[in-house]
């Protein structure tokens, strides 16, 4: 059956009009509500970004800080790496004489002594790897003895000590025992230096 509308047509019409008014607020409201959460999203972002920006801003601060108090370390380094310079330049030929003793003790052949000893420091460095000069007197059996001396100066078992040679040689007697009496010369190169520089120079954190 179809239904009947006995209202005026008057009162359906503002009926009608209501409805839509009270749409239209609604809608209103809601575009209202949806401003409000943007804008408060908004606030809350722009409030993120300004707390880490005073966090970087602090962050900066404390690197100066740290830079400002690092530059007196910077001086200390300088004058440290300044001290360790005049120390290695001092002792950069510094010869080992009391090891270098010992050694000639324990290689010198049987049948050759030592009369003189004189050695002397190369400062002027026109040769590479010469650190120094060695001049001795010395006193051996038989000529083969005394080149003995120069194979020992030579060799491997005694690196402190290179280039040897005989600079003068002649027969003697010492009572009824006759001898040879020579001069030799030899350069002391780099592990006749002592390692007292090593030694003098404190090790200190990077």
């Amino acid at each position: 059956m179809r239904p009947i509308n006995l209202l005026p047509p008057e009162l359906a019409r503002k009926k009608e009009t209501r409805r839509r008014v009270a749409g239209f607020i609604a809608l209103g409201i809601l575009y209202l509500v949806l401003l409000a959460v943007v804008a408060y999203w908004q606030n809350g972002k722009a409030q993120g970004v300004e707390d880490e920006l005073a966090a970087q801003k602090q962050t900066n601060q404390t690197t100066q800080q740290q830079i400002d108090a690092l530059g007196g370390s910077a001086d200390l380094r300088a004058g440290y790496e300044g001290g360790v310079a005049r120390i290695r330049s001092a002792l950069e030929k510094d010869i080992a004489w009391g090891k270098l003793f010992n050694d000639l003790a324990r290689v010198i052949p049987d049948r050759v002594w030592l009369t003189s000893f004189d050695g002397s420091v190369d400062v002027s460095g026109d040769t590479p790897g010469v650190i120094g000069q060695v001049q001795v007197g010395a006193t051996a059996f038989d000529y083969p003895d005394a080149s003995t001396w120069l194979r020992v100066v030579d060799s491997d078992v005694w690196p402190a000590m290179a280039g040897g040679w005989v600079t003068s040689a002649q027969s003697s007697m010492i009572g009824e025992i006759p001898v040879v009496d020579f001069q030799s010369s030899a350069s002391l190169v780099q592990p006749s230096v002592s390692t007292r520089v090593d030694e003098r120079i404190p090790e200190v954190p990077e």
